[in-house]
Protein backbone atom coordinates (compact mmCIF):
# COMPACT_ATOMS: atom_id res chain seq x y z
CA UNK A 1 0.00 0.00 0.00
CA UNK A 2 1.39 3.60 -1.14
CA UNK A 3 -0.18 6.78 0.82
CA UNK A 4 1.35 10.11 0.31
CA UNK A 5 4.03 9.09 -2.23
CA UNK A 6 4.35 12.94 -3.48
CA UNK A 7 4.61 14.08 0.07
CA UNK A 8 7.96 11.39 0.69
CA UNK A 9 9.76 12.40 -2.38
CA UNK A 10 9.52 15.92 -1.03
CA UNK A 11 10.48 14.89 2.34
CA UNK A 12 13.35 13.22 1.07
CA UNK A 13 14.88 15.87 -1.68
CA UNK A 14 14.53 18.29 1.16
CA UNK A 15 15.48 16.94 3.60
CA UNK A 16 19.35 16.34 1.29
CA UNK A 17 18.96 20.06 -0.04
CA UNK A 18 18.30 21.84 3.65
CA UNK A 19 20.64 20.12 5.73
CA UNK A 20 23.33 18.69 3.06
CA UNK A 21 22.89 15.10 4.57
CA UNK A 22 20.50 12.09 4.01
CA UNK A 23 17.21 12.18 5.79
CA UNK A 24 17.52 10.06 9.10
CA UNK A 25 15.52 6.70 9.74
CA UNK A 26 15.24 4.85 12.80
CA UNK A 27 14.20 0.82 13.30
CA UNK A 28 11.97 0.48 15.89
CA UNK A 29 10.09 -2.72 17.21
CA UNK A 30 6.13 -2.39 18.08
CA UNK A 31 5.53 -6.14 18.85
CA UNK A 32 6.21 -7.70 22.67
CA UNK A 33 5.36 -11.58 22.12
CA UNK A 34 7.82 -14.24 21.57
CA UNK A 35 8.20 -13.75 17.95
CA UNK A 36 9.11 -9.91 18.22
CA UNK A 37 11.87 -8.45 16.64
CA UNK A 38 14.97 -8.79 18.31
CA UNK A 39 18.24 -7.32 18.24
CA UNK A 40 19.28 -9.87 15.05
CA UNK A 41 16.23 -8.53 12.90
CA UNK A 42 17.02 -4.60 13.73
CA UNK A 43 20.20 -4.94 13.06
CA UNK A 44 19.47 -6.63 9.35
CA UNK A 45 17.15 -3.71 8.56
CA UNK A 46 19.43 -0.92 9.36
CA UNK A 47 22.65 -3.05 7.55
CA UNK A 48 19.97 -3.44 4.30
CA UNK A 49 18.87 0.45 4.78
CA UNK A 50 22.53 1.73 4.89
CA UNK A 51 22.92 0.13 1.85
CA UNK A 52 20.47 1.99 -0.50
CA UNK A 53 22.38 5.35 -0.01
CA UNK A 54 18.83 6.31 0.72
CA UNK A 55 19.13 7.36 4.68
CA UNK A 56 21.46 8.37 7.43
CA UNK A 57 20.36 5.20 9.68
CA UNK A 58 19.79 5.62 13.54
CA UNK A 59 20.24 3.05 16.41
CA UNK A 60 18.31 3.71 18.73
CA UNK A 61 19.50 0.62 21.12
CA UNK A 62 17.39 -0.34 23.50
CA UNK A 63 14.80 2.79 22.44
CA UNK A 64 14.31 1.27 19.30
CA UNK A 65 11.64 -1.76 21.27
CA UNK A 66 8.93 0.15 22.43
CA UNK A 67 6.04 -1.23 24.90
CA UNK A 68 3.86 1.63 25.12
CA UNK A 69 -0.14 1.56 24.64
CA UNK A 70 -1.95 2.25 21.28
CA UNK A 71 -3.44 5.45 22.51
CA UNK A 72 0.28 6.73 23.55
CA UNK A 73 2.05 4.98 20.30
CA UNK A 74 2.30 7.95 18.54
CA UNK A 75 3.39 10.27 21.06
CA UNK A 76 6.28 8.02 21.67
CA UNK A 77 7.73 8.23 18.27
CA UNK A 78 6.88 12.17 17.85
CA UNK A 79 9.12 12.54 21.48
CA UNK A 80 11.97 9.88 19.62
CA UNK A 81 12.23 11.82 17.05
CA UNK A 82 12.44 15.37 19.24
CA UNK A 83 15.57 13.51 21.07
CA UNK A 84 17.05 12.13 18.38
CA UNK A 85 16.65 14.08 15.30
CA UNK A 86 14.53 11.80 13.22
CA UNK A 87 12.94 12.54 10.26
CA UNK A 88 11.20 8.54 9.21
CA UNK A 89 10.45 5.86 11.29
CA UNK A 90 10.20 2.13 9.98
CA UNK A 91 8.17 0.23 12.65
CA UNK A 92 8.51 -3.81 12.64
CA UNK A 93 6.03 -6.44 13.27
CA UNK A 94 6.15 -10.13 13.04
CA UNK A 95 3.60 -12.32 12.72
CA UNK A 96 3.75 -15.85 14.37
CA UNK A 97 5.17 -18.36 11.73
CA UNK A 98 1.81 -20.40 9.93
CA UNK A 99 2.48 -24.12 9.42
CA UNK A 100 0.08 -25.80 6.72
CA UNK A 101 0.38 -29.36 5.85
CA UNK A 102 -1.02 -30.78 3.01
CA UNK A 103 -1.26 -34.57 1.15
CA UNK A 104 0.00 -34.71 -1.60
CA UNK A 105 0.39 -38.05 -4.37
CA UNK A 106 4.42 -38.52 -5.44
CA UNK A 107 5.89 -41.83 -6.25
CA UNK A 108 3.21 -44.28 -6.23
CA UNK A 109 2.76 -43.04 -2.70
CA UNK A 110 1.26 -40.63 -0.41
CA UNK A 111 3.26 -37.98 0.96
CA UNK A 112 3.03 -35.38 3.22
CA UNK A 113 4.17 -31.42 2.48
CA UNK A 114 4.56 -28.78 5.10
CA UNK A 115 4.62 -25.48 4.29
CA UNK A 116 6.26 -22.82 7.10
CA UNK A 117 6.12 -18.92 6.58
CA UNK A 118 6.68 -15.52 8.05
CA UNK A 119 5.03 -12.47 7.66
CA UNK A 120 6.99 -9.31 8.31
CA UNK A 121 4.77 -6.02 9.09
CA UNK A 122 6.59 -2.50 8.34
CA UNK A 123 5.05 0.56 8.70
CA UNK A 124 6.42 4.09 7.96
CA UNK A 125 5.72 7.02 9.95
CA UNK A 126 6.92 10.88 9.55
CA UNK A 127 8.48 12.49 12.45
CA UNK A 128 5.09 13.89 13.39
CA UNK A 129 3.44 10.90 13.55
CA UNK A 130 1.67 10.70 10.17
CA UNK A 131 1.73 7.25 8.73
CA UNK A 132 3.59 7.65 4.91
CA UNK A 133 2.76 3.62 4.30
CA UNK A 134 2.80 0.14 4.40
CA UNK A 135 4.64 -2.79 3.32
CA UNK A 136 3.98 -6.89 4.22
CA UNK A 137 7.09 -9.39 3.58
CA UNK A 138 6.58 -13.37 3.22
CA UNK A 139 8.82 -15.87 3.13
CA UNK A 140 7.86 -19.52 2.67
CA UNK A 141 9.68 -22.66 2.62
CA UNK A 142 8.06 -26.13 2.40
CA UNK A 143 9.22 -30.05 2.49
CA UNK A 144 8.09 -33.19 3.57
CA UNK A 145 7.82 -34.21 6.52
CA UNK A 146 10.05 -34.23 9.11
CA UNK A 147 10.52 -30.74 7.70
CA UNK A 148 11.12 -27.60 10.93
CA UNK A 149 12.67 -24.81 9.39
CA UNK A 150 14.61 -22.21 11.31
CA UNK A 151 11.91 -19.73 11.83
CA UNK A 152 14.49 -17.01 12.87
CA UNK A 153 15.97 -17.45 9.55
CA UNK A 154 12.98 -16.56 7.62
CA UNK A 155 12.04 -13.76 9.62
CA UNK A 156 15.51 -12.36 8.94
CA UNK A 157 14.55 -13.02 5.06
CA UNK A 158 11.55 -11.35 4.77
CA UNK A 159 12.46 -7.87 6.89
CA UNK A 160 15.11 -7.83 4.56
CA UNK A 161 12.87 -8.37 1.41
CA UNK A 162 10.77 -5.31 3.23
CA UNK A 163 13.28 -2.89 4.24
CA UNK A 164 15.05 -3.54 0.33
CA UNK A 165 10.99 -2.95 -1.39
CA UNK A 166 10.60 -0.04 0.73
CA UNK A 167 12.89 2.11 -0.98
CA UNK A 168 11.22 1.62 -4.20
CA UNK A 169 7.72 1.56 -3.36
CA UNK A 170 7.41 4.06 -0.93
CA UNK A 171 10.68 6.62 -1.23
CA UNK A 172 11.16 6.43 -4.59
CA UNK A 173 13.42 9.61 -5.49
CA UNK A 174 11.63 12.03 -7.85
CA UNK A 175 13.37 15.45 -9.20
CA UNK A 176 11.88 18.09 -12.19
CA UNK A 177 14.00 19.38 -14.60
CA UNK A 178 14.35 21.00 -18.18
CA UNK A 179 14.77 18.69 -20.81
CA UNK A 180 17.18 18.66 -23.48
CA UNK A 181 17.50 17.05 -27.06
CA UNK A 182 20.60 15.38 -26.49
CA UNK A 183 21.46 11.55 -26.25
CA UNK A 184 22.94 11.70 -22.92
CA UNK A 185 21.70 14.69 -20.68
CA UNK A 186 21.90 15.67 -16.85
CA UNK A 187 19.72 14.74 -14.12
CA UNK A 188 19.70 17.16 -11.22
CA UNK A 189 20.33 13.79 -8.73
CA UNK A 190 23.29 11.80 -7.25
CA UNK A 191 24.88 9.58 -5.48
CA UNK A 192 24.39 12.08 -2.07
CA UNK A 193 20.61 11.27 -3.09
CA UNK A 194 21.16 7.62 -2.97
CA UNK A 195 21.44 7.82 -6.78
CA UNK A 196 23.42 4.96 -8.39
CA UNK A 197 24.53 4.19 -11.91
CA UNK A 198 21.80 1.89 -13.68
CA UNK A 199 18.79 3.72 -11.84
CA UNK A 200 15.82 3.72 -14.04
CA UNK A 201 13.45 6.45 -13.98
CA UNK A 202 10.26 7.49 -15.65
CA UNK A 203 9.83 10.78 -17.18
CA UNK A 204 6.85 12.68 -17.85
CA UNK A 205 6.20 16.21 -19.17
CA UNK A 206 4.51 18.53 -16.83
CA UNK A 207 2.38 21.47 -17.19
CA UNK A 208 2.53 25.10 -14.91
CA UNK A 209 -0.68 25.91 -16.85
CA UNK A 210 -2.87 25.88 -19.91
CA UNK A 211 -0.55 26.01 -23.21
CA UNK A 212 -1.06 29.01 -25.01
CA UNK A 213 0.87 28.16 -28.22
CA UNK A 214 2.02 25.54 -30.47
CA UNK A 215 5.08 24.74 -29.12
CA UNK A 216 3.92 24.61 -25.55
CA UNK A 217 1.49 22.21 -26.82
CA UNK A 218 4.75 20.17 -27.85
CA UNK A 219 7.25 20.18 -25.01
CA UNK A 220 3.76 18.06 -23.31
CA UNK A 221 4.18 15.31 -25.95
CA UNK A 222 7.45 14.46 -23.43
CA UNK A 223 7.71 10.84 -21.85
CA UNK A 224 9.80 7.82 -21.74
CA UNK A 225 12.08 6.17 -19.93
CA UNK A 226 15.58 6.64 -18.72
CA UNK A 227 18.55 5.13 -16.92
CA UNK A 228 21.41 6.38 -15.18
CA UNK A 229 24.78 6.04 -17.03
CA UNK A 230 26.93 7.57 -14.76
CA UNK A 231 26.25 9.25 -11.27
CA UNK A 232 28.10 12.40 -9.69
CA UNK A 233 27.81 13.36 -6.00
CA UNK A 234 24.84 15.86 -6.63
CA UNK A 235 24.41 15.95 -10.62
CA UNK A 236 24.02 12.79 -13.21
CA UNK A 237 24.13 11.46 -16.71
CA UNK A 238 21.45 9.85 -18.08
CA UNK A 239 19.89 8.13 -21.40
CA UNK A 240 16.64 7.83 -23.13
CA UNK A 241 15.68 3.82 -22.76
CA UNK A 242 12.93 4.41 -24.67
CA UNK A 243 10.32 7.48 -25.39
CA UNK A 244 10.90 11.00 -26.33
CA UNK A 245 12.07 14.29 -24.90
CA UNK A 246 11.23 17.57 -26.61
CA UNK A 247 14.17 19.98 -25.63
CA UNK A 248 13.27 23.17 -23.19
CA UNK A 249 10.39 21.27 -21.68
CA UNK A 250 9.69 20.87 -18.52
CA UNK A 251 9.44 16.83 -17.15
CA UNK A 252 9.34 15.04 -13.79
CA UNK A 253 11.61 11.70 -13.39
CA UNK A 254 9.85 9.48 -10.93
CA UNK A 255 12.28 6.60 -10.01
CA UNK A 256 10.67 2.83 -10.69
CA UNK A 257 11.95 -0.92 -10.59
CA UNK A 258 14.18 -2.09 -13.72
CA UNK A 259 12.16 -2.74 -16.85
CA UNK A 260 12.22 -6.11 -18.59
CA UNK A 261 12.43 -7.05 -22.40
CA UNK A 262 10.51 -9.84 -24.16
CA UNK A 263 11.49 -11.21 -27.20
CA UNK A 264 10.29 -13.78 -29.58
CA UNK A 265 12.51 -14.59 -32.26
CA UNK A 266 13.68 -17.02 -34.99
CA UNK A 267 16.86 -18.17 -34.76
CA UNK A 268 19.52 -20.76 -36.86
CA UNK A 269 22.82 -21.97 -36.70
CA UNK A 270 25.05 -24.53 -38.56
CA UNK A 271 25.36 -27.77 -36.76
CA UNK A 272 28.20 -30.40 -37.95
CA UNK A 273 26.25 -33.88 -38.33
CA UNK A 274 28.21 -37.41 -38.64
CA UNK A 275 25.44 -39.82 -39.80
CA UNK A 276 24.63 -43.28 -38.85
CA UNK A 277 25.27 -46.13 -40.84
CA UNK A 278 24.68 -46.19 -44.76
CA UNK A 279 23.36 -42.92 -44.87
CA UNK A 280 25.75 -41.26 -46.75
CA UNK A 281 28.48 -38.61 -46.16
CA UNK A 282 28.42 -36.19 -43.27
CA UNK A 283 27.76 -32.43 -44.10
CA UNK A 284 27.04 -29.42 -41.83
CA UNK A 285 23.02 -28.59 -41.99
CA UNK A 286 21.25 -25.40 -41.02
CA UNK A 287 19.37 -25.86 -37.63
CA UNK A 288 16.82 -23.44 -37.14
CA UNK A 289 14.33 -23.19 -33.62
CA UNK A 290 12.40 -20.31 -32.15
CA UNK A 291 13.24 -18.59 -28.89
CA UNK A 292 11.50 -16.98 -26.32
CA UNK A 293 13.76 -14.80 -24.38
CA UNK A 294 13.73 -11.99 -21.17
CA UNK A 295 16.00 -9.31 -20.08
CA UNK A 296 16.01 -7.49 -17.15
CA UNK A 297 18.59 -4.57 -16.57
CA UNK A 298 20.73 -3.50 -13.14
CA UNK A 299 23.74 -2.11 -11.62
CA UNK A 300 24.57 -0.60 -15.25
CA UNK A 301 24.00 -4.56 -16.89
CA UNK A 302 21.66 -6.34 -18.69
CA UNK A 303 21.05 -10.13 -17.46
CA UNK A 304 18.28 -12.57 -19.52
CA UNK A 305 17.93 -16.18 -20.95
CA UNK A 306 15.31 -17.94 -22.85
CA UNK A 307 13.87 -21.19 -23.64
CA UNK A 308 14.39 -22.38 -27.78
CA UNK A 309 12.83 -25.13 -29.52
CA UNK A 310 13.81 -26.29 -32.97
CA UNK A 311 15.16 -28.97 -35.14
CA UNK A 312 16.12 -30.65 -38.36
CA UNK A 313 14.54 -34.08 -40.39
CA UNK A 314 14.42 -36.76 -37.91
CA UNK A 315 16.03 -34.71 -35.18
CA UNK A 316 14.35 -31.87 -32.25
CA UNK A 317 15.78 -30.25 -29.60
CA UNK A 318 15.22 -27.89 -27.00
CA UNK A 319 17.47 -25.48 -25.07
CA UNK A 320 17.52 -23.21 -21.82
CA UNK A 321 19.78 -20.30 -22.00
CA UNK A 322 21.04 -17.71 -19.66
CA UNK A 323 22.90 -14.38 -20.34
CA UNK A 324 24.58 -11.36 -19.20
CA UNK A 325 26.42 -8.58 -21.15
CA UNK A 326 25.75 -4.49 -21.65
CA UNK A 327 23.64 -2.77 -23.96
CA UNK A 328 25.51 0.54 -25.85
CA UNK A 329 23.46 3.64 -26.80
CA UNK A 330 23.63 3.92 -31.00
CA UNK A 331 21.13 6.21 -31.45
CA UNK A 332 19.15 6.86 -28.43
CA UNK A 333 16.54 5.96 -27.45
CA UNK A 334 15.64 3.64 -30.98
CA UNK A 335 18.47 2.23 -31.72
CA UNK A 336 20.97 0.14 -29.30
CA UNK A 337 23.51 -2.70 -29.65
CA UNK A 338 23.64 -5.46 -27.14
CA UNK A 339 26.56 -7.25 -26.18
CA UNK A 340 26.85 -10.17 -24.18
CA UNK A 341 27.81 -13.61 -23.51
CA UNK A 342 26.55 -16.73 -21.52
CA UNK A 343 26.08 -20.89 -21.79
CA UNK A 344 23.39 -22.77 -23.10
CA UNK A 345 22.07 -26.19 -22.09
CA UNK A 346 20.11 -28.00 -24.50
CA UNK A 347 18.47 -31.58 -24.38
CA UNK A 348 18.40 -33.55 -28.36
CA UNK A 349 16.13 -36.43 -29.73
CA UNK A 350 16.22 -38.00 -33.01
CA UNK A 351 14.06 -40.98 -34.34
CA UNK A 352 14.94 -44.54 -34.44
CA UNK A 353 15.79 -46.49 -37.36
CA UNK A 354 15.24 -50.00 -35.85
CA UNK A 355 12.27 -51.46 -34.52
CA UNK A 356 13.91 -52.91 -31.79
CA UNK A 357 13.80 -50.37 -29.89
CA UNK A 358 10.85 -48.20 -27.66
CA UNK A 359 12.20 -44.97 -27.43
CA UNK A 360 13.83 -42.00 -29.49
CA UNK A 361 17.61 -41.52 -28.86
CA UNK A 362 18.37 -38.56 -26.45
CA UNK A 363 21.34 -36.62 -25.83
CA UNK A 364 22.41 -33.71 -24.22
CA UNK A 365 24.82 -30.87 -24.91
CA UNK A 366 26.33 -27.83 -23.66
CA UNK A 367 27.76 -24.37 -25.47
CA UNK A 368 29.14 -20.96 -24.36
CA UNK A 369 27.38 -18.35 -26.47
CA UNK A 370 28.83 -14.40 -27.22
CA UNK A 371 26.24 -12.37 -29.08
CA UNK A 372 26.04 -8.98 -30.72
CA UNK A 373 22.60 -7.83 -31.66
CA UNK A 374 21.29 -4.54 -32.92
CA UNK A 375 17.80 -3.74 -31.13
CA UNK A 376 15.47 -0.99 -32.80
CA UNK A 377 12.83 0.03 -31.08
CA UNK A 378 9.92 1.89 -33.86
CA UNK A 379 7.34 2.80 -31.05
CA UNK A 380 8.07 3.57 -27.04
CA UNK A 381 7.92 -0.35 -26.63
CA UNK A 382 7.89 -2.49 -29.37
CA UNK A 383 10.78 -3.45 -32.01
CA UNK A 384 12.70 -5.50 -34.29
CA UNK A 385 16.31 -7.04 -33.26
CA UNK A 386 18.70 -8.87 -35.58
CA UNK A 387 21.97 -10.57 -34.00
CA UNK A 388 24.88 -12.58 -34.67
CA UNK A 389 25.99 -15.16 -32.01
CA UNK A 390 29.59 -16.89 -31.46
CA UNK A 391 29.02 -20.73 -30.63
CA UNK A 392 31.66 -23.13 -28.81
CA UNK A 393 29.64 -26.25 -27.85
CA UNK A 394 30.02 -29.49 -26.82
CA UNK A 395 28.76 -32.32 -29.31
CA UNK A 396 26.04 -34.52 -29.03
CA UNK A 397 27.57 -38.14 -29.61
CA UNK A 398 26.32 -40.18 -26.46
CA UNK A 399 22.80 -40.92 -27.27
CA UNK A 400 20.84 -43.00 -25.71
CA UNK A 401 18.18 -46.01 -25.95
CA UNK A 402 15.82 -47.92 -24.35
CA UNK A 403 14.73 -51.54 -25.78
CA UNK A 404 11.76 -52.98 -25.56
CA UNK A 405 12.13 -55.40 -22.18
CA UNK A 406 13.05 -51.94 -20.37
CA UNK A 407 17.08 -51.81 -20.40
CA UNK A 408 18.52 -48.42 -21.24
CA UNK A 409 21.76 -48.79 -22.96
CA UNK A 410 23.79 -46.31 -25.60
CA UNK A 411 22.97 -46.38 -29.38
CA UNK A 412 24.72 -48.05 -32.03
CA UNK A 413 25.23 -46.24 -35.08
CA UNK A 414 23.34 -48.30 -37.50
CA UNK A 415 20.40 -47.56 -35.08
CA UNK A 416 19.95 -43.93 -35.54
CA UNK A 417 20.26 -40.95 -38.33
CA UNK A 418 22.94 -38.87 -36.77
CA UNK A 419 25.83 -40.32 -33.93
CA UNK A 420 27.01 -36.72 -33.86
CA UNK A 421 25.46 -33.14 -33.48
CA UNK A 422 27.74 -30.05 -32.70
CA UNK A 423 26.19 -26.38 -33.07
CA UNK A 424 28.31 -23.47 -34.27
CA UNK A 425 30.81 -21.97 -35.03
CA UNK A 426 28.26 -19.64 -35.62
CA UNK A 427 24.22 -18.88 -35.75
CA UNK A 428 21.98 -15.55 -36.39
CA UNK A 429 18.96 -14.55 -34.78
CA UNK A 430 16.08 -12.13 -36.17
CA UNK A 431 12.78 -11.29 -34.22
CA UNK A 432 10.68 -8.83 -32.11
CA UNK A 433 11.31 -7.39 -28.76
CA UNK A 434 8.72 -5.80 -26.79
CA UNK A 435 9.64 -3.11 -23.84
CA UNK A 436 7.48 -3.74 -20.67
CA UNK A 437 7.62 -0.76 -18.70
Amino acid sequence: MRIFGPVVSVLLISAAALSAALPRIAVVSIDFDDFAPDDAVIRKVIEELETTGRFQVVDLGDDAFLNTAPETFLDSLRTLAANNGIDVFMTLELLYPEVNDRTVFREDSLVTIREVSVDALGRFYTSAGNLIGTLRSTISRENSLPFQPDADQLALLAVEDLAERSVMELFAMEVTFIATGDDLFSVPLGTVDGIGKGTVMAVLAVSSGVPDEPSQYERLRSRGLLQVMDAGQTSSTARLLSGHLVEGGTVTAIEQSSPAMLYLEYSGSLIAVERGTGLGSDEDIWGSRLRLGVETAKWGLTFGGGVNAGGMEHSSMIGVDLMAGTRIPVNSPELGLRLWAGGEMAFHMQDVRSVELSSNATAVSLAALADATLEYLFSGHLGLQFGVTGILGSTAGSWTVQEYYGQVRDAEPSEIYYTSLKQGPVGAHLGLVYFIF
